[in-house]
């Protein structure tokens, strides 16, 4: 089966494509002497916009002239803005060189300057886009395989179906008559061709050369925007991904495959930058544009989309009856191709928004603002949570796509036999580092049917099977995907039959083997569905102890090993500890209440007040240590109890906590859940104490509010009320968050009605005793 995954096409000649001549030099010279920056349009226009907005849309409404007179009041108190100058010169350099796009495309700087003027027109001005995509058409399969133009066309095409309605502050505006543009182009008798035409016919232009395109390292990435644009999609970065303040992002992901030894390079080590990541298929997210520029559910749209499909998989989307025998192929070459792979992955999650088209995006959640939203997003980042997919549905156009990767058998007459080829694809996908991708899409993207059968076909729930992939390279963060994504209780129990030997001999535990991924997504699994948490338990103390070759092994040397917690010496600003390890301990403090205790006091015990401050000022380690003792029932025990021997032994630190960037959330969120009010009254005295060094910074100040410092200094009564009302306001935000806990109230019923026991049920029994 190994000869179906080597690549083998020819080498591509463009020879015969059509190709721009060079760029006049004057025109360059031109495009040096403007001054574009497309942040800096961006944040002109908006606030053009907001300013005059409110007039466009009161005489839309035909509201009287009264409103007008006082809009126009309004505005002669404020400063009046200009209207935009770099959106203007970006404009007026577009006519200028729509003559020459191609041209300048294959120039290293005027490739920078067309990139930039793009993001900046086209967004707003349908007739820029236009002019774009008409300056590159006929150039289409020379620019996708160049150096600087194929991110000329990527550009566009990202720029094409951007939307100016994510901003909410330019939501329910016509721009087209704040800015006054033109939007009709007439020159010498000739009109542009509309915006879809033009998309169209670049989309006829590179479906001949697509295979070939797919497995260039330039072509992929043009193919994969043009999917995108024709799928209604728009390609975003993460928060937790977006550019940090010197450009520079984190990734803190591992590399799959051997560990290689480190050598010294002469050049200095390449730092991904946010803008590399915008390309990335295992980074961004794909959402869909609201309101689209191109619709996907037009039939002219959609049909480009099915048929560069089908020149890509052979697979026929409008033809229910395709449906195989398909026999490995070309198809299972591109899925390994280091190129052709993620645009592959990318092209099932487009036919999943395509079979969604009439629906809402399940994770649009208007309450929250885009901070809010990029908080959660570094904190379920730092956590391991894995973002929001869609799944898609039985026999659609993503699960045939699927099928057809796998060369699924829909019939057959030997049940014994029926997936033996899929068996086999899945088997040689697990081990190779693209084709793992691949398994983990479907994995996260497949419903719960055909997720069951998948599983069956690839064996992942036969101990043999499941001990094989852990030990592999590779093969293991398919079982990291696969403990992640389990979606019964049947399946979870398998599961955890197939990590008891692993856990117990201590082969995930050991740092060395670098598989604790493997125990972080078990434990993370058991807190998730209640199950197997008492085991996973027991396995843990006798795998660390067949680690250390001691039988007898306190919980608070496991939590330690887990952690693996180094200060920082002379010299260096962060702490150094296992992230996994650290995130497992997060999963672990989600176990029933009663099964914490000696977690929690492993935690608490194990180390002193200067290592608990450290751990506070440090984002992984506050997340998933202090925020997972902070997050769990303070109200009862154990959890009240590692609070107030928490509070104790940072004692003396508030104050320095308060100040600081990390630190001061636990300040905020123990003072709310200090269980008696004697003990936040300790706590505001000591800040109290302290209130001139909190005055200092922005920080400080938010914690005099947040904890009632200067109430505290006023008296106890003021204090109290003050108290009181911060209290009162958490509940009913709480509440609020929580919504209506009769659901759950109702499964738990259920449950009991069934005869099984679960670990969930004997601690409510506790409690309510």
């Amino acid at each position: 089966f190994s000869q179906f995954f080597c690549i083998n096409f020819e080498n591509m000649d463009d020879t015969d494509y059509n190709r721009p001549r060079r760029p006049n030099a004057d025109t360059l010279t031109y495009l040096k002497s403007l001054p574009l920056n497309d942040k800096g349009a961006h944040e002109e226009i908006t606030a053009y916009i907001v300013q005059h907005g409110g007039k466009i849309r009161t005489q839309k409404d035909g509201h009287d002239n009264d409103d007008e007179q006082n809009h126009e009041n309004a505005q002669t108190e404020t400063e009046q803005i200009e209207y935009p100058q770099i959106f203007s010169a970006a404009m007026a350099a577009l006519d200028e060189i729509r003559n020459e796009i191609a041209s300048l495309a294959g120039d290293e700087f005027g490739s920078q300057c067309i990139e930039t003027i793009a993001r900046i027109t086209a967004p707003y001005s349908d007739l820029a886009a236009r002019k774009l995509l008409y300056g590159v058409a006929g150039y289409m399969i020379h620019l996708s395989t160049h150096r600087y133009g194929s991110h000329v066309i990527q550009t566009i095409l990202q720029s094409v179906t951007t939307s100016y309605h994510k901003n909410r502050k330019l939501k329910d505006v016509d721009i087209v008559k704040i800015l006054e543009l033109d939007e009709e182009d007439w020159e010498n008798g000739f009109k542009l061709p509309s915006l879809k035409d033009l998309v169209l016919s670049l989309s006829d232009e590179i479906r001949p050369v697509s295979k070939d395109l797919a497995v260039h390292i330039c072509g992929s990435h043009v193919l994969r925007s043009a999917l995108i644009t024709l799928g209604g999609c728009m390609e975003v970065v993460p928060d937790h991904l977006v550019q940090k303040s010197g450009g520079l992002i984190e990734t803190g992901l591992p590399k799959r495959g051997k560990a290689k030894t480190q050598k010294k390079k002469k050049k200095n080590k390449t730092v991904l930058m946010a803008d590399s990541v915008r390309n990335n298929a295992s980074f961004s997210q794909l959402e869909r544009v609201e309101p689209p520029r191109i619709d996907a559910n037009d039939g002219g749209v959609r049909d480009s989309l099915v048929a560069l499909v089908q020149e890509l998989t052979s697979l026929d989307l409008n033809n229910s009856n395709d449906i195989g025998p398909w026999k490995p192929g070309n198809l299972q070459q591109l899925v390994c191709h280091p190129s052709a792979g993620p645009l592959l992955l990318v092209l099932i999650k487009i036919v999943i928004h395509l079979d969604k088209i009439e629906g809402k995006d399940a994770t649009d959640d208007e309450l929250l603002t885009e901070q809010e939203k990029a908080n959660k997003s570094i904190s379920d980042f730092r956590l391991g949570i894995q973002p929001f997919q869609h799944k898609f549905d039985k026999d659609t156009f993503a699960e045939r796509l699927v099928k057809r990767i796998l060369c699924w058998r829909e019939t057959s007459t030997d049940d014994d036999e029926r997936q033996d080829i899929a068996s086999e694809i899945i088997y040689g996908f697990v081990g190779e580092t693209r084709g793992s991708h691949m398994v983990e899409t479907i994995l996260r993207t497949s419903n719960d049917s055909f997720y069951e059968n998948f599983c069956d076909a690839g064996k992942f729930f036969e101990p043999a099977t499941f001990k094989d992939y852990a030990h592999h390279d590779v093969s293991n963060f398919i079982i990291q995907t696969l403990l992640n994504t389990a979606r019964t209780r049947e399946q979870v129990e398998k599961l955890i039959k197939c990590v008891e030997s692993l856990i117990e001999d201590g082969y995930i535990l050991d740092q060395k083997n670098r598989r604790r991924g493997i125990f972080w997504r078990a434990v993370e699994m058991a807190a998730k569905f209640r199950m197997g948490q008492e085991t996973i338990l027991k396995f843990m103390r006798k795998g660390f102890g067949a680690v250390s070759s001691n039988e007898h092994i306190e919980m608070e040397h496991c939590i330690t090993n887990l952690i693996n917690l180094q200060i920082p010496k002379d010299g260096k600003r962060f702490l150094e500890l296992d992230a996994t390890g650290a995130r497992a301990v997060y999963q672990l403090l989600r176990f029933v209440p009663r099964l914490c205790g000696d977690t929690l006091s492993g935690i608490i015990s194990a180390y002193d007040s200067s290592e608990l401050e450290a751990i506070c000022n440090d984002g992984l380690a506050s997340k998933c240590i202090i925020d997972g003792i902070l997050d769990g029932p303070t109200t009862i025990k154990p959890f009240s109890q590692a609070v107030k021997r928490l509070f104790e032994k940072l004692k003396g630190r508030w104050v320095a906590l308060s100040v600081h960037r990390v630190g001061h959330h636990t300040v905020k969120k123990i003072f709310k859940k200090l269980s008696n009010m004697e003990d936040r009254a300790s706590l505001s005295k000591e800040l109290a104490d302290g209130i001139n060094r909190l005055n200092g910074n922005a920080i400080g100040r938010s914690i005099i509010l947040d904890c009632a410092v200067k109430d505290y200094m006023e008296g106890e009564e003021v204090w109290n009320n003050a108290v009181k009302k911060l209290l009162e306001k958490e509940c009913f935000l709480e509440e609020i968050l929580k919504g209506d806990v009769s659901t759950d109230k109702k499964r738990k019923r259920k449950r009991k009605k069934g005869g099984k026991s679960t670990d969930e049920e004997q601690d409510s029994k506790k409690m309510k005793s």
